[in-house]
Protein backbone atom coordinates (compact mmCIF):
# COMPACT_ATOMS: atom_id res chain seq x y z
CA UNK A 1 0.00 0.00 0.00
CA UNK A 2 1.09 3.52 -0.72
CA UNK A 3 0.14 6.77 0.11
CA UNK A 4 1.06 10.18 1.32
CA UNK A 5 -0.53 11.68 4.87
CA UNK A 6 0.87 14.54 5.88
CA UNK A 7 3.70 17.11 4.74
CA UNK A 8 5.76 18.41 7.44
CA UNK A 9 8.14 21.40 5.91
CA UNK A 10 11.16 23.30 6.67
CA UNK A 11 11.79 25.89 4.92
CA UNK A 12 8.27 25.64 3.17
CA UNK A 13 4.97 26.13 3.90
CA UNK A 14 1.76 23.42 4.77
CA UNK A 15 -0.81 23.21 7.14
CA UNK A 16 -0.84 19.46 7.63
CA UNK A 17 -0.04 18.03 10.81
CA UNK A 18 0.26 14.11 11.39
CA UNK A 19 2.45 11.53 12.85
CA UNK A 20 2.79 10.10 9.58
CA UNK A 21 4.33 12.46 7.21
CA UNK A 22 6.71 13.43 4.06
CA UNK A 23 8.92 16.32 5.40
CA UNK A 24 10.14 18.95 3.00
CA UNK A 25 13.42 20.72 3.69
CA UNK A 26 14.46 23.33 1.51
CA UNK A 27 17.85 24.94 2.60
CA UNK A 28 21.07 26.70 1.18
CA UNK A 29 24.53 25.37 1.43
CA UNK A 30 27.98 26.45 1.08
CA UNK A 31 30.24 24.21 -1.03
CA UNK A 32 31.35 21.91 1.68
CA UNK A 33 27.17 21.62 2.35
CA UNK A 34 27.15 23.33 5.57
CA UNK A 35 23.18 25.36 5.58
CA UNK A 36 24.10 28.69 4.96
CA UNK A 37 22.01 32.11 4.43
CA UNK A 38 25.16 34.53 4.31
CA UNK A 39 27.45 34.63 1.77
CA UNK A 40 30.47 36.35 0.14
CA UNK A 41 30.24 37.82 -3.08
CA UNK A 42 31.18 35.66 -5.88
CA UNK A 43 30.77 32.34 -2.99
CA UNK A 44 29.01 29.94 -4.44
CA UNK A 45 25.07 28.97 -3.27
CA UNK A 46 24.07 25.59 -3.36
CA UNK A 47 20.46 24.97 -3.35
CA UNK A 48 18.87 21.80 -1.69
CA UNK A 49 15.55 20.37 -1.57
CA UNK A 50 15.22 17.00 -0.06
CA UNK A 51 11.55 15.15 0.07
CA UNK A 52 11.61 12.56 2.58
CA UNK A 53 9.09 9.80 3.33
CA UNK A 54 9.06 9.82 6.99
CA UNK A 55 6.47 6.95 7.04
CA UNK A 56 6.36 2.90 6.86
CA UNK A 57 4.65 2.98 3.54
CA UNK A 58 6.57 3.79 -0.31
CA UNK A 59 4.81 7.20 -1.45
CA UNK A 60 3.89 7.28 -4.99
CA UNK A 61 3.94 11.32 -6.22
CA UNK A 62 3.28 12.74 -9.48
CA UNK A 63 6.22 12.47 -12.04
CA UNK A 64 9.37 14.78 -11.14
CA UNK A 65 8.74 17.33 -13.37
CA UNK A 66 4.94 17.99 -11.86
CA UNK A 67 5.99 18.07 -8.45
CA UNK A 68 8.96 20.63 -8.77
CA UNK A 69 7.81 22.53 -11.88
CA UNK A 70 9.50 24.36 -13.99
CA UNK A 71 10.19 27.19 -11.04
CA UNK A 72 12.15 25.66 -8.67
CA UNK A 73 14.99 27.27 -6.40
CA UNK A 74 13.94 30.83 -8.87
CA UNK A 75 15.75 33.56 -6.85
CA UNK A 76 14.28 37.25 -6.31
CA UNK A 77 16.57 40.41 -5.19
CA UNK A 78 14.80 41.67 -1.87
CA UNK A 79 12.57 44.02 -3.75
CA UNK A 80 11.20 41.65 -6.15
CA UNK A 81 13.30 41.73 -9.22
CA UNK A 82 13.69 38.20 -10.79
CA UNK A 83 17.33 37.12 -10.97
CA UNK A 84 17.11 33.83 -12.37
CA UNK A 85 17.70 30.03 -11.82
CA UNK A 86 20.54 28.35 -11.09
CA UNK A 87 19.72 26.06 -13.21
CA UNK A 88 19.16 26.54 -17.23
CA UNK A 89 16.49 23.46 -18.14
CA UNK A 90 14.70 20.57 -16.24
CA UNK A 91 15.76 17.39 -18.31
CA UNK A 92 14.08 13.62 -17.03
CA UNK A 93 12.34 10.86 -18.48
CA UNK A 94 8.98 11.76 -17.82
CA UNK A 95 7.18 9.05 -15.79
CA UNK A 96 3.84 9.31 -14.69
CA UNK A 97 5.00 8.69 -11.06
CA UNK A 98 7.89 9.31 -8.38
CA UNK A 99 8.37 6.54 -5.26
CA UNK A 100 9.90 7.69 -2.45
CA UNK A 101 9.99 4.52 -0.71
CA UNK A 102 9.33 4.44 3.26
CA UNK A 103 11.83 5.87 5.13
CA UNK A 104 14.28 7.37 2.22
CA UNK A 105 14.91 10.98 0.94
CA UNK A 106 14.86 12.01 -2.43
CA UNK A 107 17.50 14.95 -2.63
CA UNK A 108 17.33 17.74 -5.58
CA UNK A 109 20.83 19.90 -5.54
CA UNK A 110 21.68 22.70 -7.88
CA UNK A 111 24.46 25.06 -7.90
CA UNK A 112 24.43 29.05 -8.85
CA UNK A 113 27.74 28.15 -9.93
CA UNK A 114 29.03 24.99 -12.56
CA UNK A 115 31.05 22.71 -10.17
CA UNK A 116 33.99 20.49 -11.82
CA UNK A 117 32.54 17.55 -10.00
CA UNK A 118 29.53 15.96 -10.90
CA UNK A 119 29.10 15.44 -6.67
CA UNK A 120 28.20 17.88 -3.76
CA UNK A 121 28.04 15.30 -0.66
CA UNK A 122 27.53 12.23 -2.43
CA UNK A 123 24.62 13.59 -4.42
CA UNK A 124 24.98 14.71 -7.82
CA UNK A 125 24.17 18.36 -8.09
CA UNK A 126 22.24 18.05 -12.02
CA UNK A 127 19.90 15.07 -11.46
CA UNK A 128 17.30 16.35 -13.71
CA UNK A 129 18.77 20.62 -13.78
CA UNK A 130 20.71 20.73 -16.71
CA UNK A 131 23.19 23.68 -17.01
CA UNK A 132 24.29 25.08 -19.80
CA UNK A 133 26.06 28.75 -19.25
CA UNK A 134 27.90 29.84 -16.23
CA UNK A 135 25.85 32.08 -13.82
CA UNK A 136 27.10 35.63 -13.07
CA UNK A 137 28.06 36.21 -9.50
CA UNK A 138 25.01 37.73 -7.39
CA UNK A 139 25.90 41.20 -6.34
CA UNK A 140 25.94 42.49 -3.17
CA UNK A 141 22.01 42.59 -1.13
CA UNK A 142 19.49 40.88 0.03
CA UNK A 143 17.70 37.90 -1.77
CA UNK A 144 15.01 35.01 -1.53
CA UNK A 145 14.41 31.96 -3.24
CA UNK A 146 10.71 31.23 -3.77
CA UNK A 147 8.84 28.83 -5.36
CA UNK A 148 5.71 25.54 -4.93
CA UNK A 149 6.16 22.00 -5.20
CA UNK A 150 3.13 19.83 -5.49
CA UNK A 151 2.89 16.47 -3.64
CA UNK A 152 -0.48 14.75 -4.58
CA UNK A 153 -3.13 17.40 -4.07
CA UNK A 154 -1.06 19.90 -1.83
CA UNK A 155 1.63 22.94 -2.89
CA UNK A 156 4.06 23.19 -0.50
CA UNK A 157 5.68 26.87 -0.40
CA UNK A 158 9.29 26.85 0.12
CA UNK A 159 11.02 30.10 0.88
CA UNK A 160 14.48 30.97 1.93
CA UNK A 161 16.27 34.29 2.61
CA UNK A 162 19.73 35.18 2.07
CA UNK A 163 22.56 37.48 1.86
CA UNK A 164 25.34 38.48 -0.57
CA UNK A 165 27.81 40.64 1.46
Amino acid sequence: MCFLLTIFSAGCTSNDDSENQIIVNFQLQNEDGVECYDFHEGENIIFRLEIKNNTNDDAILPSIVDIIGYNTFHVYSKNGEDMGMPWDELVTNYLPHYIIEAHSSAVKICPWFNIPSLAINGHEYSGCFYKMDEKSPLPKGEYYSKFDIKLENKIVTCNRTFKIQ
